[in-house]
């Protein structure tokens, strides 16, 4: 059986109910979430668990208006709960008319033996659901990060079992759990980590953020259903200075567009609207000295003036920006086609060169016949420690970078094959007359509140 398939036909049984996209996501994440933590006796506290009455089998037994009753009262009752269970099922209604397709959909879940299946597998199985959603609802796709780009980004920074890692903009948890995965494969699968050792990196060692709660939840599911219980706050990361530090930052956050109002940060060094420079700013701010991050920032960036080129200055005096991932066109197809790239850099010590990697140059674009896939990335890691193997590789110094006005533009440094700068895509050409837009509006305003302010 095709798990990942069967996922999707049931939700085609919800559709059939009248749901839109996110409804019927959402209510077939908690049929899947019900019949799974019961199969797999989640590792709930004892004031978290699932009581008898409304435990999975009891939803197998009923039928007809009864069922539907049924299912009602089990969401209000658990969205009661205390802890894990109240913040995943709290002001969860069902989206259910008639208790006929509820019962389609009981069944279609309870005829599927999730216990022959590895966790890795009905992992997978969940994530392809979140990935649809991320396709066909209008928006959704800025919560999601493909598990390719995912993957490359923490297998670069190599977290450990003891470091505190974090993810400001989690969406449906995809960063913090492959950084799960990268630590336990790495220490035997786990087997090598202490009792306590184990229990803190699952409960504790990570966490995340999210403003949205429908996405929180459907993370915070998506990481009980991986074995990971810790925590993604709802909250807006930008809102306040942070409480905490952190030794790895692991983020790809919103872009594109403005905030209502620029965030009243006193560790904020610029003053901007702008999510992604704001986040970036956030980033770094949250690091431990020594801390690393890896961090999804669109193109403009890296070539901004005004803002842009202030904070990218402010991070290179005081962060070791030594790495950037130029992703390939259409990267994160079919959720944007803004082009982007991912900065890795180290706090707490100042650029002296810039490692770039091209992935875009002479790359296919990437659509749908041509999906972004872990290959992309093999030759980008296995030469991450001895670059000079890598003919991808490239490096720029920084007096080069400050001769070019602080730009990060890897064309301005790049010797192409034709002798001159390659001809960019039509996606590039969008993203620079955005960026200069942008530039323009950001100076206008400037002048405006000069104006206002000598009146």
């Amino acid at each position: 059986m095709d798990i990942k398939n069967k996922v999707w036909e049931i939700c085609g049984i919800l559709r059939d109910d009248g749901m839109h996209i996110g409804s019927y996501v959402e209510q077939v994440t908690i049929l899947l979430f019900l019949k799974m933590i019961e199969e797999r006796e989640a590792k709930f506290e004892e004031t978290e668990e699932i009581p008898e009455e409304y435990r999975w089998d009891q939803l197998t037994e009923k039928n007809g208006e009864e069922l539907l009753q049924h299912y009602e009262d089990t969401l209000r009752e658990l969205g009661r709960r205390e802890g894990l269970l109240g913040e995943i099922f709290g002001r969860v209604n069902s989206q259910f008319k008639t208790p006929v397709n509820l019962s389609k959909a009981v069944a279609e879940v309870d005829a599927i033996d999730w216990n022959k299946y590895e966790a890795d597998v009905k992992g997978a199985a969940y994530e392809s659901l979140l990935e649809k959603y991320a396709e066909e609802a209008k928006g959704a796709g800025q919560y999601f990060t493909p598990r390719p780009a995912i993957n490359a980004t923490v297998e670069a920074i190599d977290p450990d079992h003891d470091e505190k890692i974090h993810d400001p903009a989690a969406g449906t948890a995809g960063f913090l759990i492959e950084a799960y995965e990268h630590i336990l494969e790495k220490n035997n699968e786990g087997l090598d980590l202490s009792r306590e050792e184990r229990k803190q990196l699952s409960e504790e060692n990570l966490t995340g953020v999210e403003l949205v709660p429908e996405t929180r939840r459907l993370g915070l599911m998506n990481m009980v259903l991986h074995d990971l219980y810790s925590d993604i706050r709802r909250d807006n990361s930008l809102q306040n200075p942070p409480s905490e530090r952190f030794d790895v930052i692991l983020a790809n956050p919103p872009y594109g567009g403005q905030n209502q109002q620029e965030p009243l940060r006193d560790d904020f060094f610029v003053e901007s609207k702008k999510p992604e420079l704001n986040f970036l700013q956030h980033s770094f701010s949250m690091l431990n000295d020594d801390g690393r991050c890896g961090i999804v920032v669109p193109d403009g960036v890296l070539f901004q003036t005004g803002q842009a080129k202030r904070v990218r200055k402010h991070l290179m005096k005081n962060a070791d920006i030594h790495t950037i991932l130029i992703l390939p066109i259409g990267a994160f197809h079919p959720y944007t086609n803004v082009t982007t790239n991912i900065v890795f850099f180290d706090k707490g010590r100042e650029t002296n060169e810039v490692y770039f990697y091209d992935l875009r140059t002479d790359v296919e674009k990437i659509k749908k016949s041509n999906p972004l896939t872990e290959d992309h990335f093999i030759d980008f890691l296995k030469n991450w420690d001895s670059r000079e193997d890598s003919d991808q590789y490239f490096s720029v110094s920084i007096e080069e970078i400050k001769e070019k006005d602080w730009s990060l533009n890897y064309k301005k440094y790049k010797e192409f094959d034709n002798g001159g700068e390659e001809l960019p895509a039509p996606e590039e050409l969008l993203t620079e007359l955005l960026g200069l837009q942008e530039t323009i509006t950001e100076n206008t305003q400037q002048i405006l509140d000069e104006i206002e302010a000598d009146n």
